[in-house]
């Protein structure tokens, strides 16, 4: 094979390449390992400057826990002594889960272990992800409405 025909085959493996991954560069779970913090959600209950974290170890073990900022404290300043309306502020206004991740190029499945809402156990997560400097983004599909996603965009915690 000549240098011409040589370059002409880099060039040719360059180009598709560059046109299977478009915008989005493959990811590795390295890559995602780190202290997240959440930015911004959209169509979700926990309001308008959603307070938490996503944390990715190198181990292929993730955490998040999400909460609203305006979380009443029960009047009984006991756990376990919240009144039914109480309860049903926290439950809602929290979410927390963890298991196991794995990425292939720019899909992040999250394999849920754990969970505050036991319809999440079990479960596999798959999410498109984009990863912008230290911008992580993705949506999810929205339990309760389900004709439009929960765009979720975390940064990464310095």
């Amino acid at each position: 094979m000549t240098l011409r025909q040589m370059l002409r085959v880099l060039g040719i493996a360059v180009a598709a390449v560059v046109m299977v991954a478009g915008n989005a560069l493959a990811l590795t779970a390295q890559d995602l390992v780190g202290t997240w913090t959440i930015v911004s959600l959209t169509g979700d209950p926990y309001g308008p400057n959603p307070k938490g974290y996503l944390i990715f170890d190198a181990n292929g073990r993730f955490i998040q826990l999400l909460t609203r900022p305006d979380l009443s404290k029960f009047a009984a300043n006991k756990r376990d002594q919240g009144t039914a309306e109480e309860y049903k502020a926290a439950y809602l206004g929290t979410l927390g889960f963890f298991g196991t991740y794995t990425v292939n190029v720019t899909e992040l499945t999250r394999h849920v272990e754990g969970s505050e809402y036991p319809n999440m156990i079990g479960t596999d997560q798959k999410l498109t992800v984009t990863l912008t400097g230290d911008e992580l983004k993705y949506s999810n599909p929205n339990p309760v409405a389900e004709s439009s996603p929960i765009v979720v965009v975390w940064k990464r915690a310095k």
